[in-house]
C-alpha cells in the first residue's frame, strides 16, 4: 500500500512537472514570437505630428523624415532668422539656436551673432517674403526664394530677390537646423558652393 501511495505520488510530480515544462517552453516561444515581430517593425513606424497651425500632417520614420515637414520647418526657421526687428533679435536668434545642430552650433552661432550686432547698431529691419519653396527630401534641404526687404530705421533701404537654403539633421527624433545661408537662383541648394556667407 504505502508503495503503491509512493507511486501514485511519483507519477504525479512527473505529470506536474511535464506541465511546468510545456508551460515554460510556451512562454519561450511566445517571447520569441514577440521580439521576432518587435524586430521586424523597428524603424518602419511612422509618427504622424501635427503643427501648431495646422497646414498639413507630416511624419517621421527611422532617420527620415516627410518632404511636407521639411518646407514646414525651413518656413519657420526662415522666419526667425529673417523677420526681424532690433527688439526681438536676440530672442528670435537664441530662439533657433536651440534647434541647431550640436556639431553646428558655433558656426551657426558666430553667425546669428553678427547679424544681430548688425541689426542693432543700425537699427535695421528686414522681412522676408517666400514666393517659391524647393525641397530636396535626400539632402535633408530646403531652397527658399523671395523677397528680401531692409529698413534702416522708417525708410526702406533695400529690396531684392534672394534664395536662402536651410539644411537638416534628423537626431534622436528631432530636426536640427544644420545650415542657413543665401545662395542664388542657379544654384539655390549652395551645390557649388560649400562656405556661405552669413544671411544678410
Amino acid at each position: 500500500m504505502k508503495f503503491s501511495k509512493f507511486t501514485a505520488e511519483r507519477d504525479n510530480q512527473r505529470a506536474e512537472i511535464l506541465f511546468m515544462r510545456i508551460a515554460v517552453g510556451g512562454l519561450v516561444l511566445a517571447l520569441l514570437a514577440n521580439a521576432g515581430a518587435s524586430l521586424s517593425v523597428a524603424g518602419s513606424e511612422r509618427t504622424i505630428l501635427v503643427p501648431p497651425e495646422v497646414h498639413q500632417t507630416f511624419w517621421v520614420s527611422g532617420q527620415k523624415v516627410s518632404t511636407e515637414y521639411l518646407q514646414e520647418m525651413a518656413y519657420w526657421y526662415s522666419g526667425l532668422a529673417l523677420n526681424v526687428t532690433p527688439h526681438v533679435a536676440d530672442y528670435q536668434k537664441n530662439l533657433f539656436l536651440k534647434y541647431a545642430a550640436p556639431s553646428e552650433y558655433g558656426r551657426l552661432q558666430a553667425e546669428f551673432g553678427a547679424r544681430t550686432e548688425f541689426i542693432r547698431k543700425n537699427n535695421a529691419s528686414t522681412q522676408f517674403s517666400p514666393q517659391s519653396v524647393t525641397p530636396d527630401e535626400a539632402a535633408m534641404k530646403v531652397a527658399l526664394t523671395g523677397v528680401l526687404l531692409t529698413w534702416v530705421g522708417d525708410k526702406k533701404a533695400s529690396e531684392k530677390q534672394t534664395t536662402y537654403v536651410v539644411g537638416f539633421r534628423y537626431l534622436n527624433g528631432r530636426l536640427h537646423v544644420s545650415e542657413f545661408k543665401e545662395t542664388s537662383d542657379q544654384d539655390p541648394f549652395g551645390a557649388s558652393n560649400g562656405t556661405g556667407a552669413a544671411p544678410r
